[in-house]
Order: C-alpha cells, then sequence, then structure tokens
C-alpha cells in the first residue's frame, strides 16, 4: 500500500532563479525537441528527457545532463520540470521512498553482483518523477529510462501519448514530499540512511551506472 506524506502539497510551481545560460539551454532544448506537429509539446519534451541515458554521476543538477549527455532521476526530472516550465506548464518533482533495485529485471550481461542485489532488493532509495498539471488532473511523469533499455525489460514509458500515468521506475512505499529545492530534500532524505544502506546504495547505483555506460547503444 502506498503511504502519503502530509509534506506532499499542490502546485505552486514558483519560478526559481534560473541563470542566463541554463535559461538559454532550456530555450534550445525545447527548439530541438518539442515538435507540435507530431505530438504535443509536454509529450515531445517528455520522451526527449526520457531518451537521455541513465547514469548515476553524484551531479544531480539538470545543468548537468544537459553538459554530459546523461543522468538519474533526479537530473532528468528536475530538467523536464524546468523545461516544461519555461513552456507555460504546471509542473513540480515528488520524492518517493522504496526498493529501487527490486524494481529492475535481472539481465544476463550484468555482474553477478549486479543481478544479486537485484534478486534480493533491499536498497532503499528516493525516486523522483514529475508531477504535471494535465488538462483533467495532475499526471504522474517518469522519464527514467530511455528506450535502449526496453529490449531489456525496463520499464521505458515509450508508449505514453499524453493522456493518463506513466509507470514508475520504482515501487512506492511512501510519498516523501513536494519540494521546490529537490536537491537539498533528497541529500537530507539521503542522511537518515544507515551506514550499511548509504554503503549499499552507493554501490549498487555505481554497479548499475557501469554496466549501463558499458552497453553498445547507449
Amino acid at each position: 500500500m502506498l503511504l502519503t506524506s502530509s509534506s506532499a502539497r499542490a502546485f505552486s510551481s514558483p519560478a526559481p532563479d534560473l541563470t542566463t545560460d541554463y535559461l538559454a539551454a532550456l530555450d534550445e532544448f525545447i527548439k530541438r525537441h518539442a515538435d507540435p506537429s507530431k505530438h504535443s509539446v509536454v509529450v515531445s519534451l517528455f520522451h526527449a528527457v526520457r531518451n537521455i541515458p541513465y547514469f548515476s554521476s553524484g551531479d544531480r543538477s539538470p545543468e548537468a545532463v544537459l553538459r554530459d549527455q546523461r543522468g538519474a532521476c533526479t537530473a532528468k526530472h528536475l530538467l523536464l520540470r524546468d523545461l516544461l516550465r519555461r513552456c507555460g506548464e504546471f509542473a513540480d518533482v515528488e520524492l518517493i521512498e522504496g526498493d529501487f533495485a527490486a524494481s529492475m529485471p535481472v539481465v544476463n550481461s550484468m555482474p553477478d553482483e549486479l543481478k544479486m542485489w537485484i534478486r534480493s532488493g533491499g536498497i532503499k532509495d528516493y525516486h523522483c518523477y514529475v508531477v504535471w498539471r494535465g488538462p483533467e488532473r495532475e499526471q504522474i511523469l517518469d522519464a527514467t529510462w530511455p528506450d535502449a533499455l526496453a529490449r531489456f525489460g525496463f520499464t521505458v514509458n515509450s508508449a505514453w501519448t499524453g493522456e493518463g500515468d506513466t509507470a514508475l521506475a520504482i515501487v512506492p512505499t511512501f510519498i516523501k514530499s513536494r519540494d521546490e529545492d529537490v536537491i537539498a530534500r533528497k541529500e537530507k532524505l539521503l542522511l537518515s540512511l544507515t551506514r550499511e544502506e548509504t554503503h549499499h546504495r552507493k554501490l549498487f547505483l555505481s554497479l548499475l551506472s557501469t554496466w549501463l555506460a558499458g552497453l553498445p547503444t547507449l
């Protein structure tokens, strides 16, 4: 059962202090990827961000995603939030608690230690996704996994056309919050992990990212 936190709140979508360079980068991304002749702008931007390769470097800033053309859930969803806001949409990033390892498929080419963690679970983490104010209600947009991972059984959300929620990359146990300063909030949440949980999480993300970076299609 999904438990909700009293700290989760309704939309406010305030305009954060964004640098001129970052705003210019957002505008360039929108110009390059938002094609209303094929999809709605929201759908186009969602899939463009989603198809950025997943990699956990420790830098959770959206600027890092644009610079490195890869990123993990926090950075990718901050980028998607800011892109949608730049287009006049209402969007926030929500944090949830769950077992990140248990939500993934086991793939033959993975190292044995990574397979072990996925089979056993036990990687407590705080996952991000975007909550977008759609035409009729709030909609969950999870842009974690790119299309390149579909053949391995990852939930890539490639079929989303703007209706309903997308599938989450993690099975949530608790909605922690919907904060404006997502990076600070996540860092605070991660400090609540035990030393052992922190070590296992870092090891798992390193194993996962190394495997993903070594795939020839990414």
